[in-house]
């Protein structure tokens, strides 16, 4: 990372830490583990509250998990978010490693979780009965939205190809008490998930996700009457 880079992400880790309450979750640590999975690779189980200390853990993790033919190690989710400058780590070190991420069945990604570390994901996947939860930034102890946080997170998102005002939208129409939740679907009509070459799910990078393109062409009809 440059030096402007590095001052840059500790001003916006500092500021986030200090506005965001995502989900009112305390910062306990997550339990990251490996496993095996369905292909026989080892994969990263990174489940619970973000906290501290959980990049080096993540770190170690991927040291132990196997690449696939992409050169990608995979990364399992199931957290409601948790400590915003952890998780904003994490994310720079899954730039680095480069990975692949997986809501899988029964699992959730919320708030921090979902808005940071999903989207350092190289492919980023939500499996059927997996969801993604969002919802607005807030001033920490209290219920006010924070726009300024909004936008910092929406640009992290959108600098690692996910699109900008999907993220903005869904942040600023759910307060921060509450919660979005996508499911499978949802996740990628609105261009959330970048599944792998192939799979004949998702978008590609730069496309314009369905349910965009399906609220263009009802605007433009409307504007024709």
């Amino acid at each position: 990372m440059s030096p402007v880079s590095s001052i840059r992400h500790r001003f916006a880790a500092a500021l986030l830490a200090a506005l965001m309450a995502f989900a009112g979750v305390s910062a306990r640590a997550m339990d990251i583990t490996t496993t095996v999975g369905v292909d026989g690779r080892r994969i990263v189980v990174a489940q619970g509250t973000i906290g501290a200390g959980d990049t080096e853990r993540l770190r170690r993790a991927l040291a132990k998990a196997d690449p696939g033919r992409d050169g990608l190690r995979s990364i399992a989710l199931d957290s409601p978010g948790g400590a915003v400058d952890e998780a904003l780590d994490m994310a720079l070190l899954m730039d680095r490693e480069r990975v692949a991420v997986t809501v899988e069945p029964g699992a959730v990604c919320a708030s921090a979780c979902a808005q940071i570390v999903f989207f350092a994901g190289v492919e980023r996947v939500v499996q059927e009965g997996g969801r993604l939860g969002l919802h607005s930034c807030s001033r920490a102890g209290a219920s006010t939205r924070v726009p300024i946080c909004n936008e910092m997170i929406a640009q992290q998102a959108a600098a690692r190809g996910a699109p900008y005002g999907t993220l903005m939208a869904f942040m600023q129409m759910t307060a921060p008490g509450q919660m979005r939740w996508l499911d499978a679907e949802d996740a990628d009509c609105w261009g959330l998930t970048l599944w792998p070459a192939g799979s004949n799910r998702g978008i590609r990078r730069g496309d314009l996700p369905p349910c965009i393109q399906h609220d263009v062409r009802m605007h433009r009809s409307a504007s024709r009457r």
